[in-house]
């Protein structure tokens, strides 16, 4: 008799312990983008996984920004991984060293997704040029 109960309360906590509900599992999604970097002799940018490789073709768009003569801001965006060559004239144009912003930047993971990636500020040099005078 003691058996017979013993096995009948083992059954029954059983049948209570598997008719609970499972707990609740929360995924984070997670993209294996982390960074961008200006690449500034092919001026580009380029997406960096969180393990430091370089994935090519992924960044979407991006704005640029920068300030001219201390008051003046100028900003161009980008559809694409490249400067714009209204960018390009822009830096041509440079005759001190500027910090440039990069802001805004979408990339595109493995999936498909857009993934907005952190800001980069980066410097940008003018055209290296010898004076004339200096040659003599």
């Amino acid at each position: 008799m003691v058996k017979i109960s013993i096995i009948f309360f083992f059954i029954l906590a059983s049948v209570v312990c598997f008719s609970q509900e499972p707990a609740t599992i929360t995924v984070k999604k997670q993209s294996d983008l982390a960074k961008a970097t200006y690449d500034n002799v092919e001026f580009k940018l380029i997406a960096m996984d969180r393990f430091g490789n370089i994935v090519d073709h992924s960044i979407k768009s991006f704005e640029l920004h920068y300030v001219e003569k201390k008051k003046k801001l100028k900003v161009f965006k980008s559809y694409n991984e490249t400067l714009t060559p209204e960018m390009l004239s822009e830096f041509k144009k440079l005759k001190e060293a500027k910090k440039i912003f990069f802001t805004k930047i979408m990339a595109e993971d493995e999936f498909g997704n857009l993934v907005r990636l952190p800001d980069v500020i980066e410097m940008q040099f003018p055209d290296c040029k010898i004076k004339q005078d200096l040659k003599n």
